[in-house]
């Protein structure tokens, strides 16, 4: 076991799951831990526009089951569609299944109505309440009863899924919200086919169970259907509340391990030992290349960053702002290894939020990321610079101080 975690093998997963919709799951259930799979197929998207329509074109096409885990889905244009999509699909007897997070998706406030209508149609939704010292248990509007949720305070669920009939999965970084399609927001999805969907899959489900929800015992086939080998190597790395960070480690060990080429893609680059990393491996002749947001939405976050530009710059990074708000979060190592999903480069993504990630290790995926999306990245973003003046390195230094809070 490593560091508290549950070490699942693939053969292992099944039973997992036949175990975690029999049983009460308790937290330390979610700190799961995959060995390397395969994917049929992963493809890269890039903008909502690209992305948005293949997701719902996914839902359309589901028999089964659809499963999402969403930090942020709000009403809007997005929002509705894919509520009348899930709408559509819990009206011809496909269980739908939601987890959201109450800072993200404000599901028992300001967005309660939108929610009301989805619980009303048959959908059932569990929320993740970091902020709440008592939380409700089980799905929304179903009045479960309330417990001390100590152990789940400041542990904010940031992950972005969708799996569709066992079948199909997507993680990226975005939300189903309108600043994701209209352009404001730059982001990413990958959508895999094959095996490593049952990873996906287990992630889910226990994340349900944990909250509350129910699933039938009898539905354990078509969620984790038999599926063909695949040839492009892929795992599943969830960060969970507890000791075991595999994303953390997997960012730290890409940074360390990285020979010849080294890509940073993130709007919140602020923690320190990560950015020392970063900097280790320009210095050791490693081109790195580091995109960040120009105008990131997080004042203070992009304050403490730039105080670390003069030292990035130095070691010899490419700093590469982009002029929209990059939102995107991707670690790609040596032309050969991708890392890609829902974790920031600062203290609460690294350490404290539910985040999930795929590791692909294919220089395939590599090369179609590099086309659709470092590629256009690069040719429109603008050279990264140091804090100029006493006044703006001061402030800068001030932020980078109190980073892990922000």
């Amino acid at each position: 076991m490593r560091s508290g975690a549950v070490e699942v093998g693939n053969d292992q997963i099944r039973a997992n799951a036949e175990r975690a919709v029999t049983r009460e799951v308790g937290r330390g259930a979610l700190a799961l831990s995959f060995d390397e799979s395969t994917a049929t197929s992963a493809e890269v998207l890039v903008e909502g526009q690209s992305f948005y329509p293949r997701i719902l074109q996914d839902v359309a096409s589901a028999m089964s089951s659809v499963h999402i885990n969403q930090f942020g889905f709000r009403p809007g244009v997005v929002g509705d569609e894919f509520a009348d999509a899930l709408l559509a699909k819990a009206a011809e007897g496909v269980p739908v299944r939601l987890v959201v997070d109450t800072q993200g998706s404000d599901p028992e406030g300001g967005t309660s109505s939108f929610y009301e209508r989805l619980s009303a149609g048959g959908i059932q939704i569990c929320v993740v309440r970091a902020t709440k010292l008592r939380a409700s248990t089980g799905p929304l509007g179903r009045g479960g009863a309330s417990r001390w949720n100590v152990h789940g305070l400041g542990h904010i669920d940031h992950r972005k899924v969708v799996i569709v009939d066992g079948r199909t999965g997507w993680v990226g970084g975005a939300g189903i919200e309108d600043h994701f399609q209209d352009g404001r927001f730059h982001d990413v999805f990958v959508r895999v086919t094959g095996p490593v969907v049952a990873q996906l899959q287990l992630v889910f489900l226990t994340s349900f169970r944990w909250l509350g929800g129910l699933v039938p015992s009898e539905e354990l086939d078509a969620l984790f259907p038999s599926l063909d080998a695949g040839d492009v190597p892929v795992r599943v790395l969830h960060n969970a509340p507890g000791r075991f960070r595999p994303i953390t480690q997997a960012i730290a060990r890409t940074f360390e391990s990285a020979r010849e080429t080294l890509d940073v893609v993130n709007p919140y680059v602020t923690d320190r030992g990560m950015i020392r990393r970063v900097e280790d491996a320009a210095r050791r002749g490693v081109r790195v290349r580091l995109f960040v947001p120009a105008n990131a939405n997080n004042w203070a976050c992009a304050a403490a960053q730039r105080f670390h530009h003069a030292d990035l710059l130095d070691a010899g990074v490419r700093i590469l702002e982009y002029p929209a708000m990059l939102h995107a979060k991707a670690f790609v190592r040596d032309g050969e290894e991708l890392l890609v999903g829902t974790c920031n480069l600062e203290a609460w993504s690294l350490k404290r939020f539910f985040e999930i990630d795929l590791q692909l290790r294919s220089p395939a995926v590599v090369a179609q990321f590099d086309e659709r999306f470092s590629r256009p990245a690069e040719a429109v973003s603008t050279p990264g610079r140091a804090l100029e003046g006493a006044k703006e390195r001061a402030r800068g230094a001030f932020f980078a101080a109190i980073s892990p809070l922000l």
